[in-house]
This record gives C-alpha cells, sequence and structure tokens, in this order.
C-alpha cells in the first residue's frame, strides 16, 4: 500500500496524487517497490531490505545523492508476541521523504505536526526516528510492569505459567538487545555524516535520538538480568514450593496412617483384649485421637509438617 502526501499551505502533511513531499509504504508488494525506486531512481533494496524480517540496520548513499537509512523497531507479530522488524527511511535527491515498513506501527503524530517548508525534510525524518525509538520505551515500559506482576504472582505458585510468560519476555527483550546495539551504530555513522555534511544541527538533533536508544539498550540490559534472576528465583521456590507440599502430603500419610494401624487389629479374624466388652469401641477411639494428636505435634515441633 502507498499512500503519498504533500504539504499544504498550513504546513501540514495531506493526501495527494502524486509522489511529492512524503510518501508512506506499508506491507508493499515487490511490483510496488520497484515503481517507486525506477522513479526516485535508487537501488531496489532500499526498499526491498523490508521484506525480509531480519534484515540488518545500515546507512547507505548511493551515487544519485539518494540516502537510506534502514533501523529496526518493534511491533507485535501475528502470534502475539512483541519482536523485531525493519524499516526504511530514504530522503531522494529530489528532498522527498519516503517511509516502508512491513509491519503495523503507530505513525500518527507524523500526520498532525506542522512542518517548515524549508526544513520538512529534516522534521519528517526526526519525527518518525523519534516515534519509531518510543515503541522500544513503551514496549519496555510494558515489559517492566509486566514483571512487576508476575514478582508477585510467584509466591505460592507451583506451576509453569509464570516461567513461560517470562520465557517469551526474555526472548523479545534479546531482539531488543541486538536491534538497539546495531541503531545505534548506525545512528553514529549517521550523525557522522551529516557532521560531514555540514549540518551539525540536524547532527544535534539526531544526537538526541542516539541517546534515548543508549538509554532503552541499558534498559533493555538490566531487565534482561533482572529477569534472568527472577527466573532462578521462580524455579527455587517453585522447587521450595513442591518439597513443602510432598512433605505435608507425606507428615499426612503418616498421621492418617495410625488410627488405621489400631482400627486395623480389630479388624482381624483371631482374638483381641476387649473384644468382647460393648464399651470398648470409646476406649480405642480416645487411643487413636491421642496417638494422632501426640504423633501430629511431634512433627509439628521437629518442622516435618
Amino acid at each position: 500500500m502507498i499512500k503519498n502526501y504533500a504539504l499544504s499551505t498550513d504546513k501540514k502533511l495531506e493526501p495527494s496524487d502524486t509522489l511529492t513531499n512524503f510518501t508512506h509504504i506499508l506491507k508493499p508488494t515487490r511490483e510496488e517497490i520497484g515503481q517507486v525506486s525506477e522513479y526516485f531512481d535508487f537501488p531496489f533494496d532500499y526498499l526491498g531490505g523490508i521484506l525480509d524480517d531480519f534484515e540488518q540496520a545500515r546507512f547507505e548513499t548511493d551515487s544519485h545523492d539518494n540516502n537510506l537509512i534502514l533501523l529496526q523497531y518493534p511491533a507485535t507479530s501475528e502470534e502475539g508476541e512483541v519482536e523485531i522488524f525493519p524499516y526504511s527511511l530514504i530522503w531522494t535527491k529530489d528532498e522527498s521523504v519516503i517511509l516502508a515498513h512491513n509491519h503495523e506501527v503507530e505513525a500518527t503524530d507524523v500526520f498532525t505536526r506542522t512542518y517548515d517548508l524549508k526544513r520538512y525534510k529534516h522534521q519528517i525524518i526526526y519525527q518518525i526516528m523519534s516515534q519509531m525509538m518510543h515503541t522500544f520505551q513503551t514496549h519496555l515500559q510494558e515489559f517492566r510492569l509486566h514483571n512487576k506482576q508476575l514478582e508477585k504472582s510467584i509466591k505460592n505458585s507451583t506451576k509453569n505459567d509464570q516461567i513461560i510468560e517470562m520465557i517469551v519476555i526474555q526472548e523479545s527483550l534479546i531482539y531488543f538487545e541486538f536491534a538497539l546495539k546495531n541503531n545505534k551504530d548506525v545512528l553514529q555513522k549517521f550523525i557522522a555524516y551529516l557532521r560531514e555534511e555540514d549540518e551539525d544541527g540536524w547532527a544535534d538533533r539526531i544526537y538526541d535520538i542516539y541517546v534515548d536508544a543508549d538509554q532503552a539498550y541499558t534498559e533493555t540490559i538490566i531487565q534482561l538480568k533482572l529477569l534472568e534472576n527472577l527466573r532462578d528465583l521462580f524455579s527455587n521456590i517453585v522447587s521450595n514450593n513442591l518439597n513443602i507440599v510432598m512433605k505435608i502430603m507425606t507428615s499426612a500419610t503418616f498421621v492418617l496412617g495410625i488410627p488405621t494401624l489400631i482400627s486395623g487389629f480389630y479388624g482381624m479374624n483371631v482374638h483381641i483384649p476387649g473384644q468382647a466388652i460393648p464399651w470398648m469401641l470409646l476406649p480405642i477411639v480416645i487411643v487413636m485421637l491421642a496417638a494422632t494428636i501426640g504423633v501430629s505435634w511431634w512433627l509439628k515441633k521437629k518442622d516435618m509438617m
């Protein structure tokens, strides 16, 4: 899907029928990529890279002064998990900006802002990169809250539901770690390029995004370590809870075996003292209760129950 936008008189992006100021490409076909690449005269893989979900981040400039910065951003996959996908951000020799990605992402802020007619290219690129980086921080905050909930729920857990959730979050955080590291490397190259082109003002703004990426990277590392510790703690708690349950079950079986043993003697088809006494049942019950209570007290005292 290709949507074209042009700057209106009120300095906002409005739909257009031609490839002018800004082009938003979502889930394109190879034919659509070929048409846009041919129109702007840049390599096919500038846009084609987004078709590969495992495409690595990179920065390139071709011989026609078309520039590509391909970065990675988080989005929810079809399986409902948070994964990392590439997006292409291109600014052409004709001052057009192109955003292409193959998975849904929130980008409404790009269309609600106003842009300077002379600097709209820089402003749009900054806005897109800033919003894409914000998605990392949003998901990291969600992971942090989810981990807090897991900490509260594992105290009495003997099931594997929580550890499965931890594995899913840990997998996403590992993707985040490598994606943010690659994004940081590309942003450094991009900043160096801008400074060579005497675009120090724009380079400073991109550096702000680099700082956000670095903070998100640090947060990811911290959450990975905390989650790893939480998984170890969870495994220990589950094992300990299972041991407690087995201890209680074993003690209960032992205690319940006492009245069973005593009553079993009086169920045997042999002569037993007192079997001819009509009221003998009461002493037997008293003995069983006394023995049961006494053994239970002893097990409790020894912390075996």
